[in-house]
């Protein structure tokens, strides 16, 4: 199956206004994935500094990722203030949630990735041509990537 993606860069006074949990919920079958954290860097909540602080470190320092679940990622996301940046991938086969040396196989490889560069906009790349389609539609500023 051919991948697609997208890149997401509403926002609102020059602020990107997409969160994690809005790409998430367009998800209807992350389930049944196995999932990857690659890259993890934010800003925590009161209270979450020291224990999110040792995560984001035990996720980028790791040979290959945080392998968690769904519900993992959905609780991870409602601990952080803001996210600068993070790398997520999803499989329906863990045998291919590792580190790439080349992002295109990567995307190629896995069902889903999803990519915060910068806090400046999302790239999503999946191999499910109507999870972009609804990302299209729920999102004001995309384009293909």
């Amino acid at each position: 199956m051919k991948t697609a993606g997208i890149r997401i860069s509403d926002s609102r006074d020059n602020v990107l206004d997409v969160r994690l949990a809005d790409i998430l919920e367009e998800i209807q079958n992350g389930s049944l994935m196995s999932w990857c954290i690659l890259f993890l860097d934010g800003m925590p909540n009161p209270g979450e500094g020291k224990s999110l602080a040792e995560l984001q470190n035990k996720i980028n320092k790791s040979e290959n990722g945080l392998h968690v679940t769904w519900n993992d990622i959905r609780f991870i996301e409602k601990k952080f203030f803001q996210i600068y940046e993070t790398v997520i991938s999803g499989c329906g086969d863990d045998k291919f949630l590792h580190r790439y040396k080349d992002d295109q196989l990567m995307y190629q490889s896995c069902d889903i990735v999803i990519d915060l560069v910068d806090c400046a906009f999302w790239e999503v790349y999946s191999k499910d041509p109507k999870l972009i389609d609804r990302l299209k539609s729920k999102f004001q500023e995309t384009e293909d990537v």
